[in-house]
């Protein structure tokens, strides 16, 4: 257990742990990034529990004290908070963009082992045959909702992005109906209020979707079904490699459930594209021209 991770030993056991182990354990997981940088006492302060309760919780996770925990964590830098050792000035580039290279090919790799191929052929069904999807994303989840909703609408009409810009989800929520779908991208650092709108959702009715990363806790509480991702970043910073993945492969799945629908429906928006002017041409043929070249020419 030992080179086990403190988020893996958390989820393991987290459903065995009492109210008071669980908030402790959320609070360790919503600050990965700097509790390298707490003592034990301010963990405790921070958690809004006893100094024995950190040290009981860290035993039963298998650490010998807070000091294993902090080297563990620098050591790993798997977390979402953009905290990271000053990298050598000698370092190669060459070395480093290998990092990334190997870094996004394995967080791909272990979250698409990790998907339950059931749920996801029920979330493509679900997404194609529903009356209208919602997507819903805060923070940094906004440019990825708004992405998966730029694909999706090619695919199948009423894809909408929530909530409009300097507007809640109240008045949205209201319209929803059992044969819609609500996905949620909720990929750290989200903010905290989220899964209590998401319980709101579920409890009006509405099917979820929840896309979120490997270190959430119980995200299938939530949720109808979810995906989480492997976002662990070479040095500060979160990579999204792994989520942009799986929402390119939604769309492409939803394409497929839906082929005739979706290539008339692509067929009808080139023809708008062009009526309008709206797209650079040359540059879109260019674009497939690249993408015909053949790396090893």
């Amino acid at each position: 257990m030992s080179d086990k991770s403190i988020e893996h030993r958390i989820k393991q056991i987290y459903d065995q742990l009492s109210p008071t182990q669980q908030k402790l354990a959320a609070c360790i997981l919503n600050h990965q990034g700097d509790i390298a940088t707490y003592s034990a006492t301010e963990l405790a302060k921070l958690a809004d529990v006893s100094k024995s309760a950190v040290t009981r919780l860290l035993q039963r996770l298998g650490y010998k004290d807070f000091t294993e925990v902090k080297k563990q964590v620098r050591a790993a830098r798997r977390w979402g908070a953009p905290i990271a050792d000053k990298q050598p000035d000698n370092q190669l580039l060459s070395n480093l963009f290998q990092d990334y290279v190997s870094c996004d090919q394995n967080n791909i790799r272990r979250t698409l082992e990790s998907i339950n191929t059931t749920h996801y052929q029920t979330a493509i069904r679900w997404i194609s045959r529903a009356s209208k999807v919602y997507i819903i994303g805060y923070r940094n989840n906004h440019a990825l909702a708004l992405h998966l909703r730029q694909q999706l609408i090619q695919c199948r009409p009423d894809v909408q992005l929530l909530p409009l810009p300097g507007q809640t989800l109240g008045e949205e929520i209201v319209g929803f109906s059992k044969e819609d779908i609500v996905i949620i991208m909720g990929v750290r650092r989200r903010p905290a209020w989220l899964k209590n709108h998401m319980i709101t959702l579920r409890q009006n009715g509405c099917r979820l979707i929840y896309i979120t990363d490997h270190a959430d806790v119980n995200p299938q509480q939530v949720s109808d079904l979810h995906f989480s991702c492997v976002v662990r970043g070479v040095s500060a910073f979160d990579s999204y490699a792994s989520v942009m993945n799986l929402i390119s492969m939604i769309a492409s799945s939803v394409y497929q459930e839906n082929y005739d629908q979706a290539n008339e429906r692509i067929e009808d928006i080139e023809n708008t594209y062009q009526a309008l002017n709206e797209l650079d041409m040359a540059a879109l043929n260019n674009g497939a021209i690249i993408d015909d070249f053949d790396d090893d020419a």
